[in-house]
């Protein structure tokens, strides 16, 4: 025998999963994103400190290190380069400063990442970063589009037969997982962001050179 549902019925059940939905998404954001309820004060959406258990079994295998997170499609990154490449070189001795690409799901900021893996294995990714940047964002070119991405490695000179067997490699395949890994286990879903000493999650709340300042100051607070 089928059962039957009133109408009014079956709208008041969709609602409640909406909310009920929305209250637990809103509830895991404030606690593992921005760690509202975590009894520190200081704690702002700008700055997220995780747990002593998740530095131990960070994925993150520099130690003393700021790791940047960003997306080709960021023009918040693109706009950071040249201030970031200067910051870089005034680190103390001993720490790292990297680079890595948004990763897995949930973004679509991590669409780019096969490409920046694929660059970055073949030793030109940041020569031809600020190209990637400007294809994509300022010239709104698809990427992910086989013909225009063969367009643009033609555009720029890089080898498309290289470009394509690196592609297939298993060295850009583990570092795509090793950024996804890493983008999962801190919570990411925006860039740009910096994770420092492994420890802290920053995103970008002042200009230079007062946001270098800070990142400086959190590297050197566990050091």
């Amino acid at each position: 025998m089928s059962m039957k549902f009133k109408p009014i019925a079956i709208v008041g059940y969709s609602l409640f999963l909406v909310v009920t939905s929305s209250l637990i998404t809103v509830l895991y954001y404030h606690l593992f994103v921005f760690n509202t309820f975590a009894g520190d004060n200081s704690q702002t959406q700008s700055l997220r400190e995780v747990s002593r258990e998740q530095v131990v079994s960070s994925p993150i295998k520099e130690d003393h290190s700021i790791i940047e997170v960003m997306s080709y499609g960021c023009h918040y990154c693109a706009a950071n380069e040249e201030d970031l490449a200067k910051f870089s070189r005034s680190l103390p001795a001993g720490s790292v400063f990297k680079t890595i690409h948004i990763a897995g799901g949930g973004s679509g900021l991590a669409a780019y990442a096969p490409i920046f893996a694929t660059l970055t294995e073949m030793g030109v990714e940041e020569q031809y970063r600020d190209s990637a940047y400007n294809a994509i964002i300022a010239r709104n070119i698809d990427l992910n589009n086989e013909n225009a991405l063969v367009s643009w490695l033609k555009k720029n000179d890089i080898d498309v037969e290289k470009y394509q067997s690196v592609r297939q490699s298993d060295a850009v395949k583990q570092r795509i997982d090793d950024m996804a890994d890493i983008t999962r286990h801190y919570a990411i879903n925006a860039t740009p962001m910096f994770i420092i000493n492994k420890r802290y999650v920053v995103a970008q709340d002042r200009d230079f050179p007062e946001f270098a300042q800070r990142m400086q100051k959190l590297l050197k607070k566990d050091n």
